[in-house]
Protein backbone atom coordinates (compact mmCIF):
# COMPACT_ATOMS: atom_id res chain seq x y z
CA UNK A 1 0.00 0.00 0.00
CA UNK A 2 2.86 2.35 0.85
CA UNK A 3 4.50 1.54 -2.47
CA UNK A 4 1.27 2.40 -4.30
CA UNK A 5 1.07 5.78 -2.54
CA UNK A 6 4.67 6.51 -3.42
CA UNK A 7 4.06 5.58 -7.04
CA UNK A 8 0.91 7.70 -7.12
CA UNK A 9 2.99 10.79 -6.34
CA UNK A 10 4.50 10.55 -9.82
CA UNK A 11 1.72 8.65 -11.59
CA UNK A 12 -1.69 9.82 -10.32
CA UNK A 13 -3.33 7.30 -12.65
CA UNK A 14 -2.34 4.62 -10.13
CA UNK A 15 -4.70 6.26 -7.64
CA UNK A 16 -7.79 6.93 -9.76
CA UNK A 17 -7.75 4.07 -12.30
CA UNK A 18 -8.46 1.24 -9.77
CA UNK A 19 -11.56 3.17 -8.66
CA UNK A 20 -12.83 3.63 -12.21
CA UNK A 21 -16.54 2.84 -12.63
CA UNK A 22 -18.81 2.03 -15.56
CA UNK A 23 -20.89 5.16 -15.07
CA UNK A 24 -17.70 7.21 -15.34
CA UNK A 25 -16.90 5.53 -18.65
CA UNK A 26 -20.08 6.90 -20.26
CA UNK A 27 -19.13 10.49 -19.47
CA UNK A 28 -15.54 10.01 -20.63
CA UNK A 29 -16.67 8.37 -23.86
CA UNK A 30 -19.12 11.12 -24.80
CA UNK A 31 -16.60 13.82 -23.96
CA UNK A 32 -13.89 12.11 -26.00
CA UNK A 33 -16.08 12.03 -29.12
CA UNK A 34 -17.01 15.69 -28.83
CA UNK A 35 -13.46 16.87 -28.10
CA UNK A 36 -12.08 14.75 -30.96
CA UNK A 37 -14.51 16.41 -33.39
CA UNK A 38 -13.39 19.78 -32.05
CA UNK A 39 -9.69 18.97 -32.00
CA UNK A 40 -9.22 17.46 -35.47
CA UNK A 41 -9.83 20.64 -37.53
CA UNK A 42 -8.10 22.74 -34.88
CA UNK A 43 -4.99 20.56 -34.92
CA UNK A 44 -4.76 20.83 -38.71
CA UNK A 45 -5.20 24.61 -38.54
CA UNK A 46 -2.65 25.07 -35.76
CA UNK A 47 -0.08 22.98 -37.62
CA UNK A 48 -0.42 25.28 -40.62
CA UNK A 49 -0.22 28.28 -38.28
CA UNK A 50 3.04 26.91 -36.90
CA UNK A 51 4.41 26.57 -40.45
CA UNK A 52 4.25 22.78 -40.34
CA UNK A 53 2.56 20.16 -42.53
CA UNK A 54 -1.05 19.47 -41.42
CA UNK A 55 -0.23 15.96 -40.19
CA UNK A 56 2.03 17.46 -37.51
CA UNK A 57 -1.10 18.76 -35.79
CA UNK A 58 -2.63 15.27 -35.86
CA UNK A 59 0.57 13.78 -34.44
CA UNK A 60 0.63 16.35 -31.65
CA UNK A 61 -2.94 15.32 -30.72
CA UNK A 62 -2.43 11.58 -30.21
CA UNK A 63 0.51 10.43 -28.08
CA UNK A 64 0.68 13.59 -25.90
CA UNK A 65 -2.91 12.99 -24.75
CA UNK A 66 -2.12 9.40 -23.81
CA UNK A 67 1.07 10.26 -21.94
CA UNK A 68 -0.54 13.19 -20.13
CA UNK A 69 -3.21 10.87 -18.72
CA UNK A 70 -0.55 8.98 -16.73
CA UNK A 71 0.88 12.08 -15.06
CA UNK A 72 -2.03 14.52 -14.83
CA UNK A 73 -3.45 15.75 -11.53
CA UNK A 74 -6.29 17.49 -13.38
CA UNK A 75 -9.19 15.19 -14.15
CA UNK A 76 -10.57 17.17 -17.09
CA UNK A 77 -7.64 19.02 -18.68
CA UNK A 78 -7.40 18.48 -22.45
CA UNK A 79 -3.98 19.01 -24.01
CA UNK A 80 -2.98 19.43 -27.62
CA UNK A 81 -1.87 22.07 -30.13
CA UNK A 82 -2.83 25.64 -29.26
CA UNK A 83 -2.92 28.84 -31.28
CA UNK A 84 -0.48 30.64 -28.98
CA UNK A 85 2.07 27.81 -28.87
CA UNK A 86 1.74 27.46 -32.65
CA UNK A 87 2.48 31.12 -33.35
CA UNK A 88 5.36 31.07 -30.84
CA UNK A 89 6.76 28.00 -32.61
CA UNK A 90 6.59 29.78 -35.95
CA UNK A 91 8.20 32.90 -34.45
CA UNK A 92 11.07 30.87 -32.99
CA UNK A 93 11.76 28.70 -36.04
CA UNK A 94 11.17 31.09 -38.95
CA UNK A 95 14.73 32.53 -38.76
CA UNK A 96 16.28 29.06 -38.54
CA UNK A 97 14.78 27.03 -41.41
CA UNK A 98 12.44 27.24 -44.39
CA UNK A 99 8.75 26.80 -43.59
CA UNK A 100 7.50 23.29 -44.28
CA UNK A 101 10.98 21.84 -44.77
CA UNK A 102 12.22 18.64 -43.16
CA UNK A 103 14.67 20.67 -41.09
CA UNK A 104 11.85 22.94 -39.91
CA UNK A 105 9.78 19.95 -38.74
CA UNK A 106 12.82 18.50 -36.96
CA UNK A 107 13.42 21.80 -35.18
CA UNK A 108 9.77 21.94 -34.12
CA UNK A 109 10.12 18.49 -32.54
CA UNK A 110 13.35 19.59 -30.85
CA UNK A 111 11.56 22.66 -29.51
CA UNK A 112 8.85 20.44 -28.03
CA UNK A 113 11.51 18.19 -26.49
CA UNK A 114 13.37 21.05 -24.82
CA UNK A 115 10.14 22.61 -23.61
CA UNK A 116 9.01 19.28 -22.18
CA UNK A 117 12.33 18.62 -20.44
CA UNK A 118 12.26 22.10 -18.92
CA UNK A 119 8.71 21.76 -17.58
CA UNK A 120 9.31 18.23 -16.28
CA UNK A 121 12.50 19.35 -14.53
CA UNK A 122 10.64 22.21 -12.83
CA UNK A 123 8.01 19.76 -11.62
CA UNK A 124 10.45 17.09 -10.42
CA UNK A 125 12.47 19.70 -8.52
CA UNK A 126 9.23 21.11 -7.02
CA UNK A 127 9.97 24.52 -8.53
CA UNK A 128 6.46 25.29 -9.68
CA UNK A 129 6.57 28.59 -7.82
CA UNK A 130 9.02 29.89 -10.45
CA UNK A 131 6.20 30.00 -12.99
CA UNK A 132 4.76 32.89 -10.98
CA UNK A 133 7.43 35.14 -12.50
CA UNK A 134 4.95 35.66 -15.32
CA UNK A 135 2.13 37.77 -13.89
CA UNK A 136 -1.44 37.65 -15.14
CA UNK A 137 -1.19 41.10 -16.80
CA UNK A 138 1.91 39.91 -18.69
CA UNK A 139 0.26 36.64 -19.75
CA UNK A 140 -2.95 38.38 -20.83
CA UNK A 141 -1.02 41.14 -22.59
CA UNK A 142 1.11 38.56 -24.39
CA UNK A 143 -1.95 36.51 -25.34
CA UNK A 144 -3.76 39.58 -26.67
CA UNK A 145 -0.75 40.78 -28.64
CA UNK A 146 -0.09 37.33 -30.06
CA UNK A 147 -3.78 37.02 -30.98
CA UNK A 148 -3.55 40.23 -33.01
CA UNK A 149 -0.47 38.85 -34.78
CA UNK A 150 -2.39 35.65 -35.52
CA UNK A 151 -5.32 37.57 -36.97
CA UNK A 152 -3.11 39.61 -39.30
CA UNK A 153 -1.16 36.50 -40.26
CA UNK A 154 -4.33 34.61 -41.20
CA UNK A 155 -5.81 37.30 -43.43
CA UNK A 156 -3.65 36.05 -46.31
CA UNK A 157 -5.03 32.47 -46.37
CA UNK A 158 -8.51 33.73 -45.44
CA UNK A 159 -8.68 35.94 -48.52
CA UNK A 160 -6.81 33.54 -50.78
CA UNK A 161 -3.88 35.89 -51.30
CA UNK A 162 -0.95 33.54 -50.67
CA UNK A 163 0.55 33.99 -54.12
CA UNK A 164 -0.77 37.48 -54.94
CA UNK A 165 -1.39 40.80 -53.28
CA UNK A 166 -4.77 41.58 -51.76
CA UNK A 167 -5.34 44.15 -54.52
CA UNK A 168 -4.81 41.44 -57.15
CA UNK A 169 -7.28 39.14 -55.40
CA UNK A 170 -9.92 41.89 -55.25
CA UNK A 171 -9.48 42.76 -58.93
CA UNK A 172 -9.01 39.34 -60.47
CA UNK A 173 -10.09 36.68 -57.94
CA UNK A 174 -12.98 38.22 -55.98
CA UNK A 175 -14.52 34.78 -55.38
CA UNK A 176 -11.59 33.94 -53.01
CA UNK A 177 -12.29 37.12 -51.06
CA UNK A 178 -16.04 36.44 -50.95
CA UNK A 179 -15.58 32.84 -49.88
CA UNK A 180 -13.22 33.72 -47.03
CA UNK A 181 -15.40 36.52 -45.67
CA UNK A 182 -18.49 34.31 -45.93
CA UNK A 183 -16.77 31.56 -43.92
CA UNK A 184 -15.75 34.09 -41.28
CA UNK A 185 -19.22 35.59 -41.01
CA UNK A 186 -21.02 32.24 -40.81
CA UNK A 187 -18.63 30.84 -38.19
CA UNK A 188 -19.02 34.00 -36.13
CA UNK A 189 -22.81 33.81 -36.28
CA UNK A 190 -22.72 30.22 -35.06
CA UNK A 191 -20.47 31.19 -32.17
CA UNK A 192 -21.34 33.80 -29.55
CA UNK A 193 -24.55 35.09 -31.21
CA UNK A 194 -25.97 31.56 -31.42
CA UNK A 195 -24.91 30.87 -27.84
CA UNK A 196 -26.69 34.03 -26.64
CA UNK A 197 -29.82 33.09 -28.59
CA UNK A 198 -29.89 29.54 -27.20
CA UNK A 199 -29.36 30.80 -23.65
CA UNK A 200 -32.16 33.33 -24.12
CA UNK A 201 -34.46 30.53 -25.29
CA UNK A 202 -33.25 28.39 -22.35
CA UNK A 203 -32.22 25.54 -24.64
CA UNK A 204 -30.62 22.67 -22.68
CA UNK A 205 -26.82 22.41 -23.09
CA UNK A 206 -26.77 25.72 -24.99
CA UNK A 207 -22.99 26.38 -24.60
CA UNK A 208 -22.12 22.90 -25.84
CA UNK A 209 -24.46 23.18 -28.84
CA UNK A 210 -22.97 26.57 -29.70
CA UNK A 211 -19.45 25.15 -29.62
CA UNK A 212 -20.34 22.18 -31.82
CA UNK A 213 -22.38 24.14 -34.36
CA UNK A 214 -19.34 25.72 -36.06
CA UNK A 215 -17.91 22.22 -36.53
CA UNK A 216 -21.07 21.09 -38.27
CA UNK A 217 -20.82 24.21 -40.42
CA UNK A 218 -17.23 23.28 -41.33
CA UNK A 219 -18.44 19.90 -42.57
CA UNK A 220 -21.28 21.53 -44.51
CA UNK A 221 -19.04 24.14 -46.16
CA UNK A 222 -16.46 21.49 -47.05
CA UNK A 223 -19.13 19.30 -48.60
CA UNK A 224 -20.50 22.30 -50.52
CA UNK A 225 -17.06 23.22 -51.85
CA UNK A 226 -16.51 19.66 -53.03
CA UNK A 227 -20.04 19.17 -54.40
CA UNK A 228 -20.22 22.46 -56.31
CA UNK A 229 -16.55 22.38 -57.29
CA UNK A 230 -15.92 25.82 -55.80
CA UNK A 231 -12.43 27.01 -56.67
CA UNK A 232 -10.58 27.63 -53.42
CA UNK A 233 -7.33 26.44 -51.90
CA UNK A 234 -7.56 23.20 -49.92
CA UNK A 235 -5.27 21.69 -47.33
CA UNK A 236 -4.31 19.06 -49.84
CA UNK A 237 -3.31 15.44 -49.35
CA UNK A 238 -1.15 14.43 -46.40
CA UNK A 239 0.03 11.07 -45.05
CA UNK A 240 -2.73 9.15 -43.32
CA UNK A 241 -0.50 6.83 -41.34
CA UNK A 242 0.01 7.01 -37.60
CA UNK A 243 3.06 8.90 -36.32
CA UNK A 244 6.43 7.16 -36.46
CA UNK A 245 8.30 7.27 -33.17
CA UNK A 246 11.60 9.05 -33.62
CA UNK A 247 13.81 10.89 -31.16
CA UNK A 248 14.84 14.43 -32.21
CA UNK A 249 18.53 14.69 -33.00
CA UNK A 250 19.48 17.76 -30.99
CA UNK A 251 22.84 19.32 -31.84
CA UNK A 252 24.69 21.75 -29.55
CA UNK A 253 24.23 24.65 -31.98
CA UNK A 254 20.47 23.96 -32.07
CA UNK A 255 20.37 23.86 -28.29
CA UNK A 256 21.94 27.33 -28.13
CA UNK A 257 19.26 28.72 -30.45
CA UNK A 258 16.24 26.90 -29.04
CA UNK A 259 16.61 26.85 -25.25
CA UNK A 260 15.16 30.33 -24.62
CA UNK A 261 12.17 29.88 -26.99
CA UNK A 262 11.57 26.46 -25.41
CA UNK A 263 11.43 27.97 -21.92
CA UNK A 264 9.10 30.80 -22.90
CA UNK A 265 6.80 28.49 -24.86
CA UNK A 266 6.73 26.05 -21.96
CA UNK A 267 5.94 28.70 -19.36
CA UNK A 268 3.30 30.42 -21.47
CA UNK A 269 1.63 27.08 -22.25
CA UNK A 270 1.74 25.92 -18.65
CA UNK A 271 0.25 29.12 -17.26
CA UNK A 272 -2.65 28.86 -19.69
CA UNK A 273 -3.08 25.21 -18.76
CA UNK A 274 -2.95 25.64 -15.00
CA UNK A 275 -5.36 28.59 -15.07
CA UNK A 276 -8.22 26.62 -16.63
CA UNK A 277 -7.33 23.46 -14.70
CA UNK A 278 -7.47 25.23 -11.33
CA UNK A 279 -10.70 27.00 -12.25
CA UNK A 280 -12.49 23.76 -13.13
CA UNK A 281 -10.98 21.89 -10.17
CA UNK A 282 -12.30 24.57 -7.81
CA UNK A 283 -15.82 24.13 -9.18
CA UNK A 284 -15.56 20.34 -8.81
CA UNK A 285 -13.98 20.63 -5.33
CA UNK A 286 -10.82 18.89 -6.42
CA UNK A 287 -7.17 19.73 -5.87
CA UNK A 288 -4.57 20.54 -8.52
CA UNK A 289 -0.87 19.92 -7.90
CA UNK A 290 0.99 22.54 -9.95
CA UNK A 291 4.24 20.58 -9.79
CA UNK A 292 2.50 17.44 -11.02
CA UNK A 293 0.91 19.44 -13.82
CA UNK A 294 4.37 20.62 -14.81
CA UNK A 295 5.49 17.00 -15.02
CA UNK A 296 2.37 16.00 -16.97
CA UNK A 297 2.62 18.83 -19.49
CA UNK A 298 6.36 18.25 -19.78
CA UNK A 299 5.80 14.56 -20.51
CA UNK A 300 3.13 15.47 -23.10
CA UNK A 301 5.59 17.74 -24.89
CA UNK A 302 8.28 15.07 -24.84
CA UNK A 303 5.71 12.68 -26.35
CA UNK A 304 4.92 15.28 -29.03
CA UNK A 305 8.62 15.51 -29.85
CA UNK A 306 8.93 11.73 -30.13
CA UNK A 307 5.96 11.48 -32.50
CA UNK A 308 6.76 14.26 -34.97
CA UNK A 309 4.62 16.96 -33.37
CA UNK A 310 5.32 20.40 -31.90
CA UNK A 311 4.78 22.07 -28.48
CA UNK A 312 1.41 21.41 -26.84
CA UNK A 313 -0.46 22.82 -23.86
CA UNK A 314 -3.89 22.77 -22.25
CA UNK A 315 -6.59 24.63 -24.13
CA UNK A 316 -9.22 26.94 -22.62
CA UNK A 317 -12.12 26.08 -24.94
CA UNK A 318 -11.11 22.45 -25.41
CA UNK A 319 -10.86 21.81 -21.67
CA UNK A 320 -14.13 23.63 -21.00
CA UNK A 321 -15.87 21.50 -23.65
CA UNK A 322 -14.27 18.36 -22.21
CA UNK A 323 -15.65 19.15 -18.76
CA UNK A 324 -19.05 20.26 -20.03
CA UNK A 325 -19.38 17.08 -22.11
CA UNK A 326 -19.12 14.84 -19.07
CA UNK A 327 -15.40 14.00 -18.77
CA UNK A 328 -14.59 12.58 -15.36
CA UNK A 329 -11.01 11.34 -15.70
CA UNK A 330 -7.96 11.72 -17.99
CA UNK A 331 -9.12 8.51 -19.69
CA UNK A 332 -11.33 10.80 -21.79
CA UNK A 333 -8.11 12.18 -23.28
CA UNK A 334 -6.88 8.68 -24.09
CA UNK A 335 -10.12 7.93 -25.90
CA UNK A 336 -9.91 11.28 -27.70
CA UNK A 337 -6.46 10.29 -28.94
CA UNK A 338 -7.90 6.99 -30.20
CA UNK A 339 -10.64 8.75 -32.17
CA UNK A 340 -8.11 11.14 -33.69
CA UNK A 341 -5.83 8.26 -34.65
CA UNK A 342 -8.72 6.48 -36.35
CA UNK A 343 -9.69 9.66 -38.17
CA UNK A 344 -6.10 10.25 -39.29
CA UNK A 345 -5.95 6.72 -40.69
CA UNK A 346 -9.39 6.43 -42.30
CA UNK A 347 -10.42 10.01 -43.03
CA UNK A 348 -7.22 11.64 -44.25
CA UNK A 349 -8.57 11.87 -47.81
CA UNK A 350 -11.63 13.74 -46.55
CA UNK A 351 -9.64 15.99 -44.23
CA UNK A 352 -7.50 16.98 -47.22
CA UNK A 353 -10.62 18.59 -48.70
CA UNK A 354 -10.87 21.19 -45.93
CA UNK A 355 -10.51 24.70 -47.43
CA UNK A 356 -7.58 26.70 -46.08
CA UNK A 357 -9.78 29.81 -45.88
CA UNK A 358 -12.18 27.92 -43.62
CA UNK A 359 -9.39 26.91 -41.25
CA UNK A 360 -8.05 30.47 -41.32
CA UNK A 361 -11.49 31.77 -40.33
CA UNK A 362 -11.55 29.26 -37.46
CA UNK A 363 -8.16 30.47 -36.21
CA UNK A 364 -9.15 34.15 -36.51
CA UNK A 365 -12.28 33.64 -34.42
CA UNK A 366 -10.29 31.75 -31.78
CA UNK A 367 -7.72 34.56 -31.76
CA UNK A 368 -10.40 37.26 -31.40
CA UNK A 369 -11.61 35.57 -28.21
CA UNK A 370 -8.06 35.69 -26.84
CA UNK A 371 -7.95 39.51 -26.97
CA UNK A 372 -8.94 40.48 -23.44
CA UNK A 373 -9.69 44.21 -23.36
CA UNK A 374 -11.95 43.66 -20.36
CA UNK A 375 -8.95 42.43 -18.34
CA UNK A 376 -7.00 45.52 -19.42
CA UNK A 377 -9.74 47.86 -18.20
CA UNK A 378 -10.15 46.04 -14.88
CA UNK A 379 -6.41 45.78 -14.21
CA UNK A 380 -5.81 49.45 -15.09
CA UNK A 381 -8.68 50.52 -12.86
CA UNK A 382 -7.25 48.48 -9.98
CA UNK A 383 -3.59 49.53 -10.45
CA UNK A 384 -2.24 51.43 -13.43
CA UNK A 385 1.03 49.51 -13.16
CA UNK A 386 -0.73 46.22 -13.90
CA UNK A 387 -2.45 47.84 -16.86
CA UNK A 388 0.91 49.20 -18.03
CA UNK A 389 2.39 45.70 -17.89
CA UNK A 390 -0.48 44.44 -20.06
CA UNK A 391 -0.10 47.23 -22.63
CA UNK A 392 3.70 47.12 -22.78
CA UNK A 393 3.69 43.36 -23.26
CA UNK A 394 1.09 43.53 -26.02
CA UNK A 395 3.00 46.32 -27.80
CA UNK A 396 6.29 44.45 -27.44
CA UNK A 397 4.71 41.35 -29.01
CA UNK A 398 3.40 43.41 -31.93
CA UNK A 399 6.67 45.25 -32.52
CA UNK A 400 9.24 42.59 -31.63
CA UNK A 401 7.40 39.32 -32.16
CA UNK A 402 5.92 36.70 -29.83
CA UNK A 403 9.17 35.35 -28.37
CA UNK A 404 10.81 38.71 -27.65
CA UNK A 405 7.51 40.21 -26.55
CA UNK A 406 6.92 37.88 -23.63
CA UNK A 407 10.52 38.34 -22.44
CA UNK A 408 10.12 42.12 -22.64
CA UNK A 409 6.77 41.93 -20.84
CA UNK A 410 8.26 39.89 -18.03
CA UNK A 411 11.06 42.44 -17.69
CA UNK A 412 8.58 45.31 -17.52
CA UNK A 413 6.51 43.45 -14.94
CA UNK A 414 9.55 42.88 -12.72
CA UNK A 415 10.64 46.51 -13.09
CA UNK A 416 7.18 47.71 -12.07
CA UNK A 417 7.23 45.33 -9.10
CA UNK A 418 10.61 46.68 -7.99
CA UNK A 419 9.29 50.22 -8.41
CA UNK A 420 6.21 49.41 -6.34
CA UNK A 421 8.22 47.83 -3.53
CA UNK A 422 10.74 50.69 -3.61
CA UNK A 423 7.93 53.17 -2.79
CA UNK A 424 6.54 51.65 0.43
CA UNK A 425 3.56 53.03 2.25
CA UNK A 426 4.64 54.60 5.55
CA UNK A 427 1.94 55.68 8.00
CA UNK A 428 2.10 57.74 11.18
CA UNK A 429 -0.25 55.91 13.53
CA UNK A 430 -2.13 56.66 16.72
CA UNK A 431 -4.39 54.70 19.03
CA UNK A 432 -8.14 54.43 18.50
CA UNK A 433 -9.63 55.71 21.76
CA UNK A 434 -10.62 52.96 24.18
CA UNK A 435 -8.89 50.21 22.19
CA UNK A 436 -5.43 48.72 21.66
CA UNK A 437 -5.63 49.28 17.90
CA UNK A 438 -3.35 51.71 16.08
CA UNK A 439 -4.36 53.26 12.78
CA UNK A 440 -3.21 55.89 10.28
CA UNK A 441 -3.76 59.37 11.80
CA UNK A 442 -4.80 60.66 8.35
CA UNK A 443 -7.63 58.13 8.06
CA UNK A 444 -8.90 57.83 11.66
CA UNK A 445 -9.43 59.95 14.73
CA UNK A 446 -6.61 58.79 16.99
CA UNK A 447 -4.74 59.57 20.20
CA UNK A 448 -1.02 60.34 19.95
CA UNK A 449 1.83 61.29 22.24
CA UNK A 450 4.07 64.27 21.31
CA UNK A 451 7.23 62.56 22.56
CA UNK A 452 6.61 59.33 20.62
CA UNK A 453 6.36 59.14 16.84
CA UNK A 454 4.84 55.76 15.91
CA UNK A 455 5.45 54.68 12.31
CA UNK A 456 4.01 51.61 10.57
CA UNK A 457 6.00 50.45 7.54
CA UNK A 458 3.83 48.44 5.12
CA UNK A 459 6.54 46.72 3.10
CA UNK A 460 9.46 44.37 3.61
CA UNK A 461 12.73 46.25 3.94
CA UNK A 462 15.47 45.66 1.39
CA UNK A 463 18.20 47.49 -0.49
CA UNK A 464 15.71 48.90 -3.01
CA UNK A 465 13.66 50.89 -0.49
CA UNK A 466 15.93 51.41 2.52
CA UNK A 467 17.12 54.86 1.39
CA UNK A 468 13.54 55.95 0.63
CA UNK A 469 12.33 54.83 4.06
CA UNK A 470 15.26 56.47 5.82
CA UNK A 471 14.59 59.79 4.06
CA UNK A 472 10.86 59.72 4.92
CA UNK A 473 11.55 58.95 8.57
CA UNK A 474 13.95 61.89 8.83
CA UNK A 475 11.37 64.16 7.19
CA UNK A 476 8.63 63.01 9.60
CA UNK A 477 10.86 63.57 12.64
CA UNK A 478 11.76 67.05 11.38
CA UNK A 479 8.10 67.97 11.86
CA UNK A 480 8.03 66.56 15.43
CA UNK A 481 10.38 68.76 17.54
CA UNK A 482 9.21 67.22 20.83
CA UNK A 483 9.94 63.66 19.72
CA UNK A 484 12.16 61.55 21.96
CA UNK A 485 11.23 58.12 20.65
CA UNK A 486 10.77 56.71 17.15
CA UNK A 487 8.65 53.56 17.29
CA UNK A 488 8.85 51.38 14.14
CA UNK A 489 5.86 49.03 13.95
CA UNK A 490 6.94 46.11 11.75
CA UNK A 491 3.74 44.03 11.67
CA UNK A 492 3.70 44.19 7.83
CA UNK A 493 7.42 43.51 7.40
CA UNK A 494 8.20 39.93 6.38
CA UNK A 495 11.94 40.38 5.89
CA UNK A 496 14.78 42.83 6.43
CA UNK A 497 17.88 42.39 4.32
CA UNK A 498 21.37 43.40 5.40
CA UNK A 499 21.32 46.72 3.53
CA UNK A 500 18.07 47.77 5.24
CA UNK A 501 19.37 46.64 8.61
CA UNK A 502 22.48 48.81 8.18
CA UNK A 503 20.29 51.75 7.11
CA UNK A 504 18.30 51.53 10.38
CA UNK A 505 21.53 51.33 12.39
CA UNK A 506 22.88 54.39 10.56
CA UNK A 507 19.64 56.26 11.21
CA UNK A 508 20.02 55.55 14.94
CA UNK A 509 23.52 57.04 14.87
CA UNK A 510 22.20 60.19 13.25
CA UNK A 511 19.26 60.50 15.67
CA UNK A 512 21.50 60.02 18.70
CA UNK A 513 22.59 63.64 18.33
CA UNK A 514 18.94 64.66 18.85
CA UNK A 515 18.65 62.17 21.74
CA UNK A 516 15.96 60.21 19.86
CA UNK A 517 15.79 56.48 20.48
CA UNK A 518 14.59 53.95 17.89
CA UNK A 519 12.28 51.20 19.17
CA UNK A 520 10.76 48.21 17.39
CA UNK A 521 7.33 46.63 17.89
CA UNK A 522 5.40 43.65 16.52
CA UNK A 523 8.46 42.08 14.90
CA UNK A 524 7.70 38.74 13.25
CA UNK A 525 9.55 35.65 14.41
CA UNK A 526 11.59 34.99 11.25
CA UNK A 527 12.59 38.67 11.10
CA UNK A 528 13.65 38.61 14.75
CA UNK A 529 15.74 35.49 14.10
CA UNK A 530 17.75 37.42 11.50
CA UNK A 531 18.09 40.48 13.75
CA UNK A 532 19.48 38.32 16.55
CA UNK A 533 22.19 37.14 14.15
CA UNK A 534 23.17 40.73 13.32
CA UNK A 535 24.58 43.74 15.16
CA UNK A 536 21.41 45.80 14.67
CA UNK A 537 19.78 45.17 18.06
CA UNK A 538 22.98 46.14 19.85
CA UNK A 539 23.21 49.45 17.95
CA UNK A 540 19.66 50.56 18.82
CA UNK A 541 19.23 52.76 21.86
CA UNK A 542 15.65 51.62 22.30
CA UNK A 543 13.83 48.36 23.00
CA UNK A 544 11.85 45.70 21.16
CA UNK A 545 8.19 45.52 22.26
CA UNK A 546 5.66 42.78 21.78
CA UNK A 547 2.93 45.17 20.60
CA UNK A 548 2.47 48.81 19.67
CA UNK A 549 0.11 49.26 22.60
CA UNK A 550 2.67 48.04 25.16
CA UNK A 551 5.31 50.21 23.52
CA UNK A 552 3.17 53.35 23.73
CA UNK A 553 2.29 52.66 27.35
CA UNK A 554 5.95 52.30 28.26
CA UNK A 555 7.28 55.21 26.18
CA UNK A 556 4.51 57.74 26.88
CA UNK A 557 4.63 57.16 30.62
CA UNK A 558 0.88 56.63 30.91
CA UNK A 559 -1.09 53.39 31.07
CA UNK A 560 -4.40 54.40 29.51
CA UNK A 561 -4.87 57.50 27.37
CA UNK A 562 -2.36 59.53 25.38
CA UNK A 563 -2.34 63.25 24.73
CA UNK A 564 -4.31 64.37 21.69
Amino acid sequence: MKAVRSLAKFFPIVQWLPQYQKKTFAGDLSASLIVAVLLIPQSLAYALLAGLPPQAGIYASILPLVVYAFFASSMVQSVGPMAISAVMTASALAPLAALGSVEYSALAASLALLSGLFLAALGLLRLGFMTQLLSHPVINGFTSGAAILIIFGQTTPLLGAQEHTLQHVIMHQPHHLLFGLTCLALLWLLGQPLNALLLNKKVPHAPLIAKLSPLLLILLITATVHGLNIQTRLIGPFPGQLPAFTWPDLHPNQLARLWLPAITIGLAGFLQSITIAQSLALKARRNIDSNQELIGLGAANIAAAASGGFPVSGGFSRTAVNAASGAQTPLAGVMTAAWIALAAHWLSDYLALLPQALLAATIILVAIRLIDFDFLIRSWRYDWRDGAAFISTAIAVLLLGAMQGIVAGTGVSLILFLYRSSQPHIAIVGRIAGTEHFRNINRFTTQTCPSVVAIRIDESLYFGNSAKIQAELIQILAQAPAAKHLLLILSAVNSIDYSAMQAISLLQENLRVRQIKIHLAEVKGPVMDHLHRSEMLSTLDGEVFLSAHLAMQALSGVSEDFSI
